[in-house]
């Protein structure tokens, strides 16, 4: 493992996040969650344009990200389902990570280190089935499963070296801190509760994500005559604009639809924390969704912390985790060949 290429990947349902580390060198790369069984093109710049997104999963081509959305006409991202992964779109989406990184200049693709999360609720049944589906994709690489609010917590609890960050572990008088994570996806909110340095099994559960708020703006923009798909939506509840006859700001109407998601993940937070919320050092925001209900959380949460670069947070996460298992073993090795060497 020692020297080998990391990726901190973090497919997502609305789009895919990696964070590569090779060569001393960082990589990041974001692309839509989108596929579809590829068509053949005429325009000979349309071919060029598409073949980097264009994947080949058990002989049958795929078009990936943006070439799915404009040439095959994808108006809603993949895997809305929590089996999703079994599935030839979720083969292809990583792939099409690999070929992408390597067209950035990432090199050691051949047996990287990857590191994939699944949904709080799901990682005890999902953990050892994604690593294998993962494994299809990249058949040389060393893959671990961890779950997708771990990463958010590692991105923070962790320096960009793979070393712990003491502040972040032990308070003043020495005790150690806790925490708790709420990772606000496109399909599921996934929450994690770190007290005294332990992860409490009992309180990593998910809800519903930040979909049900691009649905409810797809509602509202309608009753209003606009007629918007979900990838629109979801571009909308970001950007808080949208394209009709030119491009309107819809702000008001995001709000509105945001309530919709904030409501759930209050609800499920209380639920979960109860007393917890009022007594961890802090709760850690993350994920795409995460600017969208950040102020509307910080009303009953003052101590809510929205992470540096939300949406990659994960992916930043598993990189820096990747990078400390490195550490590690590189100091076993060290520490072996001494005492070879001393007999």
């Amino acid at each position: 493992m020692h020297g080998q290429t990391i990726i901190g990947l973090d497919v997502g349902r609305s789009a895919v996040k990696a964070r590569a580390f090779a060569k001393g060198q960082e990589f990041e790369l974001t692309f839509p969650s989108l596929v579809c069984h590829a068509i053949m093109l005429s325009d000979e710049n349309s071919i060029r344009t598409a073949e980097p997104e264009t994947i080949v999963v058990e002989g049958r081509s795929y078009f990936t990200g943006d070439t799915a959305r404009l040439q095959g006409g994808v108006t809603s991202s993949a895997g809305l389902s929590h089996d999703w992964t079994e599935t030839q779109a979720y083969q292809a989406l990583v792939l099409s990570t690999l070929k992408r990184l390597a067209r950035i200049g990432v090199t050691g693709l051949e047996s990287p280190y990857i590191l994939v999360g699944t949904p709080a609720a799901l990682y005890g049944k999902q953990r050892e089935r994604l690593e294998e589906l993962t494994r299809k994709a990249a058949p040389n690489a060393d893959v671990k499963a961890l779950s997708q609010p771990m990463g958010a917590f590692l991105s923070f609890f962790l320096n960009k070296k793979g070393y712990p960050i003491s502040e972040n572990m032990i308070d003043e008088i020495g005790r150690k801190k806790s925490w708790a994570v709420i990772d606000v996806g496109h399909f599921t909110t996934d929450f994690l509760l770190m007290k005294e340095g332990v992860h409490i099994d009992r309180k990593s559960e998910s809800c519903e994500g930040i979909f049900l708020a691009a649905e409810q703006l797809g509602r509202i923009l309608s009753a209003k005559g606009i007629d918007a798909s979900p990838v629109a939506c979801e571009d909308a509840l970001r950007t808080k604009k949208i394209r009709h006859f030119g491009v309107k700001s819809i702000a008001d109407e995001v709000a509105e639809a945001a309530e919709v998601v904030v409501s759930k993940i209050m609800t499920k937070t209380n639920d979960l924390l109860a007393a917890e919320a009022a007594t961890v050092d802090g709760i850690l925001l993350a994920g795409g969704g995460a600017p969208i209900i950040y102020d509307s959380l910080l009303k009953q949460w003052p101590h809510i912390m929205l992470l540096p670069e939300p949406r990659m947070a994960v992916a930043e996460g598993f990189c820096r985790y990747g990078k400390g298992q490195l550490l590690k073993r590189a100091a076993a090795i060290t520490v072996k060949e001494k005492v070879v060497a001393n007999g």
